[in-house]
């Protein structure tokens, strides 16, 4: 079979910003510029909870075919009720469980929408894809969560019509870190594990971002362990190549993407008090692009020069990449068991920059930065490892002998030939 036609479901598309949208957006890129016809079924913008907006991804998909259907988004009730704005207060990769309004609004979402507060979207959602379906020539359809309500839609769609179907997990589903330690009915965790159970065992196939601990909490709830796959979040080679690399003058330390009160931080607040006070005099920035904690941002900027960006455009926060001598990533906390990894650990690799992940154990992370010499993984007993490490390089800066590090493979890493990886696993569903 040449050319495929293949429907993905996914909540997060341009414009929406964050990570969460990127996986998908080159996906149906790149099936589209190697000759197969991706059609898009996803949430009007005017209705969605998006909590980032980024224009400039719809260049990416302006060739695609993209069906926009209308949501009940519970979310945008709660960010009016919180902030007197529909999206402003919508929360990103957490629960807001701070004021009394929080706590209340946080046990409605944990017993009541099930599995996720978006799952307004599936009614309508489903009624549009069976249309694309008896439209077109559908060979596979494709969901992808989170939100994992988003996997319901497939399993209704594939009931129906019998067609293969995949389902891609960006963050696992039911061990996700924001549900930890959080009160629910007994009631309410049996149906999101039947929920993702019935998914699970429904799939023809089941994609991961990261390997063996995940794969093996996910293979403990198949009947067919066999359909489990790995495929990365990769790096646009056709976008990293086109923008300039510009060094500041003074040693600048990046981190880019979203940054709270869930990540390990404490270790680098820890680190930056180190130099501080040891090294007081060092000519070193910290350039912060996405979205950070006030209360962290106030404890950095005591410690090192803080120079906040905000959130930028995809193609800025790669221009911001590049211009580090030094790459910092924190994990989210509670991610030990199911091994999450960053999406933009493989767009810092291919600066060549040195990576510091902070995170209390990330096997996977450790696999992928294994690719550059100069990148590991450091928790909270390796304070002084990583002063050590940091004033190194900074020397080798200062005394112009800095030099990048790019991995000799770092184009398997890249989206066109991660899309190639999907194409195979795809043809062997529908052959």
């Amino acid at each position: 079979m040449d050319n495929l036609n293949i429907l993905i479901i996914t909540y997060y598309w341009p414009p929406s910003g964050g990570s969460g949208v990127q996986r998908w957006m080159f996906f149906a890129k790149y099936l589209k510029q190697i000759g197969h016809n991706p059609i898009v079924l996803t949430v009007d913008p005017k209705y969605a909870s998006y909590n980032l907006i980024d224009n400039s991804l719809t260049d990416q998909v302006k060739d695609i075919k993209t069906h926009k259907t209308y949501s009940f988004e519970i979310l945008k009730l709660y960010s009016l009720f919180k902030s007197g704005n529909r999206t402003k207060a919508i929360p990103q990769s957490y629960i807001p469980n701070q004021s009394f309004f929080d706590k209340i609004a946080s046990f409605i979402r944990l017993n009541f929408f099930i599995p996720d507060s978006r799952i307004g979207w599936n009614y309508f959602a489903f009624r549009k894809a069976k249309k694309l379906i008896e439209n077109n020539n559908i060979n596979c359809v494709i969901t992808t969560g989170p939100p994992h309500s988003t996997h319901l839609i497939g399993k209704k769609i594939t009931e129906k019509f019998k067609l293969k179907w995949v389902v891609d997990l960006r963050d696992p589903w039911a061990e996700i870190f924001y549900l930890k330690d959080k009160f629910r009915f007994k009631y309410a965790k049996k149906l999101n594990l039947k929920f993702e159970a019935d998914v699970f065992n429904s799939a023809d196939s089941i994609i991961t971002t990261v390997g063996d601990r995940y794969q093996n909490i996910i293979k403990e709830k198949l009947s067919n362990s066999k359909k489990i796959h790995k495929i990365y979040n990769g790096y646009d080679k056709s976008v990293y190549d086109k923008i300039k690399e510009i060094k500041p003058t003074s040693f600048n330390i990046v981190f880019t993407g979203v940054l709270s009160k869930n990540h390990n931080y404490q270790v680098f607040y820890k680190v930056l008090s180190h130099l501080k006070d040891e090294f007081n005099d060092l000519n070193m920035i910290f350039t912060f692009a996405g979205k950070i904690d006030k209360e962290i941002k106030k404890l950095y900027s005591e410690k090192i020069h803080f120079i906040d960006r905000g959130y930028v455009i995809h193609e800025t926060a790669i221009e911001i990449i590049k211009s580090s001598h030094l790459l910092i990533n924190f994990n989210y906390l509670h991610t030990e068991k199911t091994d999450m990894v960053s999406g933009k650990l493989i767009e810092y690799l291919a600066s060549g920059s040195p990576i510091i992940n902070f995170s209390n154990s990330a096997e996977e992370s450790n696999s992928i930065l294994k690719n550059s010499t100069k990148s590991f993984n450091a928790d909270s007993n390796d304070i002084i490892k990583v002063v050590n490490f940091i004033k190194k390089e900074y020397d080798r800066w200062s005394n112009g002998n800095y030099e990048k590090d790019i991995p000799k493979n770092i184009e398997s890493f890249s989206r066109k030939k991660l899309t190639n990886d999907l194409v195979e696993l795809i043809k062997n569903l529908v052959v």
